[in-house]
């Protein structure tokens, strides 16, 4: 139906980015297909701090459930030390989906999270990919945090930086610095 500019999606019907982390029934272990394979000793770790979950979240998934599932997940990415840019990905879909059901409290807990480590990613991760997206997230989040003095600063980075060769991503940031600087 639409989609916000910080990229989440409003599906008319079932939302499928309920479905982008799975939990074991067995275990309770969740993960993304982004997920690496945790090593033996950390593997260990997870499982004495994970247990399967009460509902069954193998079928369809309420919002609250598709809540559960990334919570879930985002437990054994912090436990299994998974790539920054995953756990923000996982904190970002938590605060929309509390958008969903108008939750702002959280939702501004969870953006505030997913900005902290894409924040940590970009400082952090030699392999970072897309790094004009994760900028332009940081922007986006700081202004629907209430800093956009913090956003224009992002934002005009994507615009200015001759690197930055990714052309929606530059018009996204230009439309959304015109837009926070006409709002003064």
């Amino acid at each position: 139906m639409k989609r916000d500019s910080d990229f989440c999606v409003h599906y008319k019907g079932k939302n499928p980015d309920f479905y982008n982390v799975f939990v074991c029934p067995q275990c309770g272990y969740g993960f993304s297909e982004n997920f690496k394979s945790p090593p033996a000793e950390e593997k260990e770790i997870i499982k004495t701090k994970i247990k399967p979950p009460a509902d069954d979240l193998c079928g369809l998934r309420t919002v609250e459930q598709a809540i559960l599932a990334y919570q879930t997940a985002l437990k054994c990415a912090l436990l299994g030390k998974e790539r920054e840019t995953i756990i923000a990905g996982l904190y970002l879909h938590l605060a929309w989906f509390n958008r969903f059901m108008k939750n702002e409290d959280a939702e501004l807990e969870y953006l505030k999270k997913a900005m902290y480590y894409y924040e940590k990613a970009i400082t952090t991760d030699r392999k970072l990919e897309n790094p004009a997206t994760v900028f332009y997230l940081i922007g986006e989040i700081s202004s629907r945090t209430g800093d956009d003095k913090r956003a224009v600063k992002f934002f005009a980075h994507i615009v200015n930086d001759k690197k930055i060769n990714n052309p929606n991503i530059i018009r996204m940031a230009r439309e959304r610095w015109q837009e926070i600087r006409a709002a003064r």
